[in-house]
């Protein structure tokens, strides 16, 4: 050993400087494969099903951006030669603000002014009719409108108790009519129910006659998700897509289990056609609902009421259902000038 120097220990393995660097860009791309994925999703929003599905999966880049760029700054601090590691920062940076972009209004409310009496919708998957009737049956007596997907007729008998009955005289696709998937029941009147053409789940619009307000359309849906297969997620999108575009002619709610987020491509198209979340309109942020019988919380925001510009949402809370793998919306909106 030369004089002056110390010669490290056989048992310090404490990685070099360079060691760390190198590890920490390492992980920093480990991580913007996924990211960068995301945004290729995002911004060519594909609508085949293994696509779509990979698509519901876009929200989660954010967080893989920001981990990513919290690491190539140590390596930046790290390095010596740091202008390749400072641009590929810069561009990180920016695909993270990009992601941002995407989700900030989200969380800033709509304010749009309030015209007229308010009412609430309640949109729920009730997971092929294994949801507590009880406990639906307390959460609806708050609700005027009540959508309801995967509903069978066992479910529909256990549900349709006379305190059920007396505070939702008016049904779309109750029993006693053709067999359906998603049931819609009401304290005002339904009238001009048909269901959505050229869809593999039943779809409804009906209008609703709200006391003190013009009569507005509603459509309760549950457009078929990305395992459907056979494109059967593009072709009831579009036949829901369809069904907006006719029916903007009075004001529109749409409600129900839409298998669908925010990024997806047909909610993409419905909001460029005026329709905005209720999740949105109150600052809400991301509202997930699906899966809610796990032991984690739930991780995909695909439950949904939406309005078009004539209305608006003043209030939204998600509601816990036992037996059901959804939790439910409870919106209550209201006119807008």
């Amino acid at each position: 050993m030369r004089a002056g120097t110390a010669e490290r220990p056989a048992w310090d393995s404490t990685p070099t400087r360079p060691r760390r660097r190198r590890a920490t860009l390492v992980a920093a791309l480990l991580l913007l494969v996924p990211a960068v994925g995301t945004t290729l999703l995002r911004v060519g929003a594909p609508t085949d099903d293994l696509g779509a599905l990979l698509a519901s999966f876009v929200p989660y880049g954010l967080p893989l951006y920001l981990l990513a760029l919290l690491l190539l700054v140590v390596a930046l601090v790290l390095s010596r030669r740091r202008a390749p590691v400072a641009l590929l920062t810069v561009l990180v940076a920016a695909l993270t603000a990009l992601h941002v972009s995407w989700v900030a209004p989200f969380f800033v409310p709509d304010d749009r002014p309030v015209v007229g009496p308010s009412f609430t919708v309640l949109a729920q998957n009730v997971y092929l009719g294994r949801a507590d009737t009880e406990r639906l049956g307390e959460v609806a007596s708050g609700a005027d409108v009540v959508v309801l997907s995967e509903t069978d007729r066992g479910f529909l008998e256990r549900l349709q108790t006379p305190g059920w009955d007396a505070r939702f005289p008016y049904a779309v696709g109750a029993l006693g009519g053709p067999p359906s998937d998603t049931t819609i029941f009401s304290r005002y009147p339904l009238t001009d129910a048909e269901p959505l053409p050229g869809s593999l789940a039943t779809q409804w619009v009906m209008t609703v006659d709200v006391p003190g307000r013009s009569p507005l359309r509603l459509l309760g849906v549950h457009p078929c998700n990305p395992y459907c297969a056979g494109g059967a997620f593009a072709g009831d999108h579009a036949a829901l897509e369809t069904a907006v575009r006719d029916n903007l002619s009075m004001p529109l709610v749409v409600a129900g289990d839409l298998n669908a987020i925010d990024d997806h491509a047909p909610l993409q198209r419905l909001r460029a056609d005026g329709m905005r979340s209720a999740a949105d309109l109150v600052g809400a942020g991301w509202v997930p609902t699906w899966p809610a019988d796990r032991a984690f919380p739930p991780l995909l925001p695909i439950d949904h009421v939406l309005v078009d510009d004539r209305l608006t949402a003043t209030s939204l809370e998600t509601v816990r259902m036992p037996g059901s793998d959804h939790l439910g919306l409870l919106a209550t909106l209201a006119g807008t000038s």
